[in-house]
């Protein structure tokens, strides 16, 4: 038996609006773009040093609404950050071309597997685009499971209760997947798991209480590093008409959260703002060391 005391991670998320752009289906000009991809740059360094100071911590980022690896990488590569590389990047499809809505992990760690997939269809019922994950090795010890998400919304639905039901319902088969692929084997390694992005509910407001999703999540072991934060700034988004809501998220099993998240906006770029924490692996859990294969 190994007991790991390790160094804590910067853990960020954050959906860049149809990023660069800022519009569905729309290339704005190249001079917008790149001023686009430097204040959002700016903001994500900002938000990662407010949680590492000092610069010394690793670092994984959670991106929704990416157009493109060239776009991503260039994003990554303004932030600054030493080490700061893409993990992996979703390529969904619409029929006649790529998506402009991409997932996204970038990350510091060692990368030992990433990969990329569309949820599954259940019921006939199948939830649009899919999830990017990356496995990473922490302080060289403890592998840790990442994935990055991006589920329905329930966006100009107004009130049509068929479609928010299957809205919901889409919502709920993603993370259920989730949980599935990351619920314990017989006589299997479990790894720490982090989930995080944009989850398109918000476990507070009446709206979405028939959603499951949280409590699929719950119900699995994992914690919302909203918890440890001030309920005045527990939120992502802001409307002038239905106020400040929280649907983007960071979720972790067999880590803890240390000091108080924090949140950022760069107003001029997404409706989004970014949720960054500070997570370390859990202490009190003890792991086995994992079996090399032949």
């Amino acid at each position: 038996m190994l007991k790991i005391l390790i160094a804590a991670i910067v853990m960020g998320t954050w959906n860049g609006n149809w990023f660069p752009s800022g519009r569905a289906k729309h290339r704005a000009a190249r001079e917008v773009e790149d001023a686009r991809i430097s204040e959002a740059a700016q903001m994500l360094s900002d938000g990662l040093s407010k949680i590492d100071p000092e610069g010394t911590n690793d670092v994984i980022l959670c991106l929704n609404e990416i157009r493109s690896p060239a776009v991503a990488t260039n994003l990554i590569s303004k932030i600054g950050r030493k080490g700061l590389k893409l993990a992996a990047i979703s390529r969904y499809r619409w029929s006649d071309r790529f998506d402009q809505q991409q997932d996204v992990i970038a990350t510091t760690l060692p990368v030992v597997d990433s990969h990329w997939s569309v949820w599954k269809k259940k019921s006939s019922v199948k939830p649009p685009r899919g999830y990017v994950f990356t496995s990473v090795v922490i302080d060289g010890v403890v592998t840790a499971n990442v994935y990055a998400v991006h589920l329905k919304s329930n966006y100009g639905q107004g009130k049509d209760e068929k479609k928010i039901e299957d809205n919901r319902r889409k919502r709920s088969i993603a993370i259920e997947q989730i949980v599935e692929m990351e619920k314990p084997r017989r006589r299997s390694f479990r790894r720490p798991v982090i989930v995080a992005g944009d989850l398109n509910a918000d476990k507070r407001r009446k709206e979405f209480s028939q959603d499951t999703i949280f409590k699929t999540l719950d119900e699995s072991g994992f914690c919302d590093v909203y918890l440890n934060m001030p309920e005045e700034e527990r939120y992502t988004t802001e409307h002038r008409y239905f106020g400040k809501s929280a649907i983007d998220y960071i979720f972790y099993r067999d880590f803890s959260v240390c000091g108080v998240p924090e949140a950022l906006a760069v107003k001029n770029v997404s409706d989004h703002r970014a949720l960054f924490a500070l997570l370390d692996v859990n202490k009190n859990i003890v792991f086995e060391k994992e079996k090399k294969e032949n």
